[in-house]
């Protein structure tokens, strides 16, 4: 991970680009993540159990291209992803979550840069409170 720039946000976010898969710990919330690799990777998010209130945005740097996707997973298998994407353009549709997906995923070849996740732990599960992918198969929640 590389910090980019020397101040924090408004709201006391830093960015940081990510380029190869990684593991996020307690001290990485708040953080806007640039995903920028475009053979893809897996972010592993912290465990959910005693976090509450870690959150992070990730936002597509550079498009993964090839055949790997940008996957950002959950520690645990129960660890799930509650919540939505929606889409603009020509698509306006939306991937929902069925209450037990573990990932959200920016797909090879339909995400593109600027398609963003924000995530948000309630201690137990992950709820992602915003998201907006250029179009419908850009981001989809597995």
């Amino acid at each position: 991970m590389a910090k980019l720039g020397a101040n924090a946000g408004w709201d006391g976010s830093y960015c940081e680009s990510l380029t190869a898969a990684s593991t996020l710990g307690v001290g990485d919330s708040g953080k806007i993540y640039f995903l920028d690799l475009a053979a893809g990777f897996t972010t592993t998010l912290p465990a959910a159990s005693g976090n509450a209130g870690w959150n992070a945005t990730f936002v597509v740097k550079t498009a993964p291209s090839g055949t790997s996707n940008y996957v950002v997973s959950s520690a645990s298998s129960s660890d799930y992803v509650l919540g939505s994407v929606s889409a603009g353009g020509v698509d306006d549709a939306a991937d929902t979550s069925d209450g037990t997906d573990t990932q959200v995923n920016f797909i090879d070849g339909s995400a593109v840069a600027g398609d963003w996740v924000k995530l948000i732990c309630d201690g137990s599960a992950w709820y992602i409170v915003g998201g907006l992918g250029k179009v419908a198969a850009g981001i989809t929640i597995s």
